[in-house]
C-alpha cells in the first residue's frame, strides 16, 4: 500500500474552524430541539407571539436562516480554491440576505413586546450591514485579505440569533427571566462586536512568529 504522500492523497488536519462549525452546527440542532420547532405547531407560544408580524418574520427569518447557512461555507479555503465561482455566488446570496433580513430584524424589534431589546436589536443588525458592506467593498477594490477579515466580523452578528438560543435554553438562565434574555442578548452582541478582531490579530501574531521559528532554526 502507498504512502499518502505517494498516492498524492495526503490527509488534510483537522484545523480549529472545523471543530468550530460542528460545535455551532450542533447548537442550531438544539435551538431546533428546544424552541423553533414549535414554530410549525399552529396553538404554540411561538405562533401566539410572531402571528401578529408574520410577513415580518418570513422577511427577517427566511433570508437569515439562508445567510446563516452560506456563511459557513464562504470559510471553506477548499471552496475557494477548487470552485471560485460557486463561492463568489454565495457570497452575493449572502450580502442580498444580509441586506434583507438585517433591516427587517429592527422592525421586528420594535413591534414585538419587549421593547428593551429593541436598541440590542438595531446595533446587532447595524453591525451586521457595516461589516458585509466593508466585506463587499474590500473585494470589490481587489483587497482580498482584508476582504475575509471583514466577513470574520460579519458572520458573528448572524451567529448571534443561533448563541443567544442556546445559552436562554440553559434552565438557569431561563429561570432569570427577561434579566437573563437581556444580559445573554447583549453579552453575545458584544462578543460578535469583539472576539473577531482579536481571531484575525493573533492569526497575524502566528503568521510573523512562523517566520521568526524557520529563521532561528
Amino acid at each position: 500500500m502507498g504512502s499518502p504522500a505517494a498516492t498524492g492523497q495526503a490527509r488534510r488536519p483537522v484545523q480549529a474552524k472545523h471543530i468550530l462549525f460542528l460545535a455551532f452546527a450542533a447548537m442550531i440542532v438544539v435551538v431546533w430541539l428546544t424552541r423553533d420547532r414549535f414554530l410549525l405547531q399552529p396553538n404554540s407560544f411561538l405562533r401566539q407571539r410572531y402571528g401578529p408580524i408574520a410577513p415580518l418574520m418570513f422577511l427577517h427569518g427566511i433570508p437569515g436562516a439562508i445567510a446563516l447557512f452560506l456563511g459557513i461555507f464562504q470559510f471553506s479555503s477548499r471552496l475557494r480554491s477548487r470552485f471560485l465561482q460557486v463561492h463568489r455566488i454565495m457570497g452575493r446570496i449572502y450580502v442580498g440576505c444580509v441586506a434583507i433580513a438585517a433591516p427587517a430584524a429592527i422592525v421586528v424589534a420594535f413591534k414585538l413586546p419587549v421593547p428593551t431589546l429593541a436598541m440590542a436589536s438595531l446595533i446587532q443588525a447595524a453591525g451586521w450591514i457595516l461589516a458585509t458592506a466593508t466585506a463587499l467593498y474590500c473585494v470589490r477594490t481587489g483587497k482580498i485579505t482584508q476582504h475575509r477579515e471583514w466577513m470574520i466580523r460579519s458572520y458573528p452578528f448572524a451567529a448571534v440569533f443561533v448563541l443567544v438560543r442556546v445559552v436562554i435554553a440553559i434552565p438557569a438562565v431561563a429561570r432569570a427571566g427577561a434579566v437573563g434574555l437581556e444580559t445573554t442578548v447583549w453579552s453575545m452582541i458584544a462578543l460578535a462586536c469583539f472576539a473577531p478582531s482579536f481571531l484575525i490579530e493573533w492569526q497575524h501574531l502566528a503568521a510573523t512568529r512562523r517566520p521568526q521559528k524557520a529563521r532561528a532554526s
